[in-house]
């Protein structure tokens, strides 16, 4: 299950695994946030044991979001040993895709990992 963080728990979250994604989103984004949090739920059936997945309400947390520098929503933020690698916007993502790319030591950006699935 894709846990819901806070700032409060956020830091310990991404350095528990290898690697983790976490999608920023917000309560009022009706639209997309079913679709972004089913393509984290995907990747999360197959990394479970490598990754860690976080959702964050953007409204609730703005300081954490703001020091991560989220533009945009719905956002998922990959972290790699601990690193923020890369703050990605938008629902098309393939979180599984990006984050196999990571565990492999590959980069990850904008045009490795959009999908319609």
């Amino acid at each position: 299950m894709v846990k819901r963080l806070t700032s409060e728990n956020y830091d310990a979250f991404v350095r528990e695994k290898q690697a983790a994604a976490v999608h920023f989103d917000a309560e009022w984004d009706v639209g997309y946030r079913p679709i972004a949090r089913k393509k984290m739920e995907q990747a999360e059936a197959v990394l479970s044991e490598q990754a860690n997945f976080g959702e964050i309400d953007c409204d609730r947390d703005g300081k954490l979001v703001k020091s991560i520098r989220v533009l945009n929503v719905p956002a998922i933020a990959y972290y790699f040993n601990n690193t923020l690698v890369a703050v990605l916007i938008g629902f098309q993502q393939n979180v599984l895709g990006r984050l196999e790319r990571l565990l492999r030591g590959e980069p990850v950006g904008y045009k490795d990992g959009m999908d319609s699935s």
